[in-house]
């Protein structure tokens, strides 16, 4: 079933995005000895030629390892807390329970910039705490990186540059639901509105109604944010309310896909799943035999998406015209706990919290479970990190 609906273009928010060049320039290993820092140079990381894919994980009483993907080799770092709530960005796994929030640098990431991409590693580790606890969210630009609790309505965001040095250092602080990095600007969901915030956290025009702010995400077309009847995109010339189609009463909470693509999915109550073209400003339904517990965007092609439904099941169902197909796996996980679903342009990986197996899914390959990864722990917790 296919929606589109027209969308309503809100308040013109007069974003002027400061967007950093980049030359393309390759870095080298000598370059980094010389007074002038080349082209990609992060301090304390080293450039590699692809990904460089991790799991990160952290077990029901605070045990933390590392799984390298290219290699299969597993290691522990520091315990923390026990996890009751996570979330990551691509490098950090933000884990939380009711007194703080814990910081781990997964120590490998991707920084896109459009026409080329690079790719890092540095020493994975635990970074520090943030004094606030409860559900989280966390979303990074090269910037910064954004934390929030939204059940207590507030967010903070976090030098990037620094917290990659092993910092937390403060550098904004608003009552929010949602906040998400977004140029040199951010982008709030505050009381029943969309507002942009400069640096300082002062708005910048008019805010844009949305009922209900929940779930963001920050994607290649602009930033995300969820509303009671639909969304907001926030891009280089504004605000677009892009509305559910008629008659729709189950909105999605949270969205999720692969890092630098337009297209989010998230749950839609017990009925499949919503399609967020943030570029085309349109929702697509995508239906599911049963409720669906988490669910992805890849947006590749064959526009898979990847979810984990009341089952434990995997289903892959390839939504791109003329590819439409379903396919699962048998039950992989526990049917009650938090579902840590992950996903990349090739593989998605799923978690028995129960049992510390990651299971990584061919979704291309109609859902085959292509390796089986032990963590020697439960995974209360998992993020890939450096896609």
């Amino acid at each position: 079933m296919n929606h589109r609906s027209t969308p309503a273009v809100g308040t013109a928010l007069g974003l002027t995005l400061l967007l950093t060049a980049c030359s393309t320039e390759p870095a080298t290993p000598e370059a980094t000895a010389t007074t002038a820092r080349p082209h990609g140079y992060v301090e304390g990381a080293r450039e590699a030629r692809e990904p460089q894919l991790r799991l990160l994980a952290v077990g029901p009483d605070g045990r933390t390892t590392i799984h390298d993907l290219l290699t299969d080799e597993t290691a522990g770092l520091d315990d923390v807390d026990a996890p009751e709530h996570a979330a990551t960005d691509g490098r950090f796994l933000v884990t939380s329970d009711d007194e703080r929030t814990t910081i781990t640098d997964g120590g490998a990431w991707t920084v896109d910039h459009g026409d080329h991409t690079h790719y890092y590693t540095a020493e994975p580790r635990v970074v520090g705490h943030v004094g606030q606890g409860g559900t989280v969210d966390v979303h990074s630009s090269e910037t910064a990186t954004t934390l929030t609790w939204p059940d207590r309505g507030e967010a903070v965001a976090l030098d990037r540059e620094a917290l990659g040095q092993g910092e937390v250092e403060e550098v904004l602080r608003v009552g929010a639901s949602v906040l998400l990095p977004f140029g040199d600007r951010f982008v709030a969901g505050i009381d029943d509105t969309v507002t942009v915030l400069d640096g300082g956290g002062r708005a910048v025009g008019d805010p844009v109604a949305c009922p209900e702010p929940a779930g963001g995400i920050v994607t290649r077309a602009g930033a995300v944010v969820g509303c009671a009847d639909g969304a907001v995109v926030v891009d280089e010339d504004g605000a677009t309310t892009v509305p559910l189609p008629e008659g729709t009463t189950d909105r999605a909470t949270s969205f999720a896909a692969r890092a630098g693509r337009p297209t989010v999915a998230g749950v839609a109550g017990d009925g499949g799943a919503w399609l967020l073209d943030a570029r085309e400003h349109s929702w697509r339904h995508v239906a599911s035999e049963r409720p669906l517990r988490s669910v992805a965007a890849v947006d590749d092609t064959e526009g898979h998406v990847v979810g984990v439904d009341d089952t434990g099941r995997v289903v892959v169902v390839a939504t791109a015209e003329g590819a439409t197909r379903t396919s699962t796996t048998a039950p992989l996980v526990a049917t009650d706990g938090p579902v840590s679903l992950q996903v990349d342009a090739q593989r998605a990986y799923v978690a028995d919290p129960t049992t510390g197996t990651v299971h990584e899914i061919d979704f291309a390959d109609d859902a085959r479970v292509a390796r089986t990864i032990e963590l020697g722990h439960p995974a209360a917790a998992l993020a890939e990190v450096g896609r």
